[in-house]
């Protein structure tokens, strides 16, 4: 275990107290939210500057993001702010991502990240802030991130996709 993969973990455990504190206190929810958005910043720079680059960490880490942004999106959900099918296409995207990426380390190639995944990771971030802090253009930019999302999963099929079939 290392600091990298404790940041990864911890943000794991922070979906708890950011969603409790949606209702109650939005801005600390919000607050809160970045704080994870940045230790998913963080344990990547620190693996890397000091090489604690590690097969867990690089399980864990997609695995910390979905969780995260997923559960905020399904509680988002079940208080009725938008359609579950949202969330539904996320999912079904989500999982087939992890798919491709198990299937393609069983032939020995690492799936990274691309920018069209970057920059859906972006848009769902900017999203789901704006509905904590219910700011204007929250579906639209939730809209933007499910056109990104779906983009960029069929850019993973489209690019790596060949390697496995």
């Amino acid at each position: 275990m290392n600091l990298p993969n404790i940041l990864t973990i911890i943000r794991i455990f922070m979906v708890f107290p950011i969603v409790l504190l949606m209702d109650v206190n939005p801005l600390a929810s919000g607050l809160l939210f970045i704080l994870a958005i940045f230790t998913d910043y963080l344990d990547g720079e620190i693996a890397r500057k000091y090489n604690k680059v590690s097969d867990l960490g690089k399980f864990l880490d997609p695995l910390a993001d979905k969780i995260l942004v997923l559960g905020i999106l399904t509680y988002f959900v079940w208080l009725r702010y938008f359609s579950p099918w949202i969330v539904i296409l996320i999912l079904f995207r989500e999982f087939m991502i992890t798919g491709l990426r198990l299937s393609l380390v069983q032939r020995g190639i690492i799936l990274p990240a691309l920018k069209s995944g970057k920059l859906k990771t972006l848009f769902q971030d900017i999203s789901i802030l704006f509905y904590l802090w219910n700011l204007p253009f929250k579906y639209l930019l939730l809209i933007i991130s499910l056109i990104l999302t779906l983009y960029s999963g069929f850019y993973y099929f489209y690019k790596y996709g060949k390697k496995i079939f």
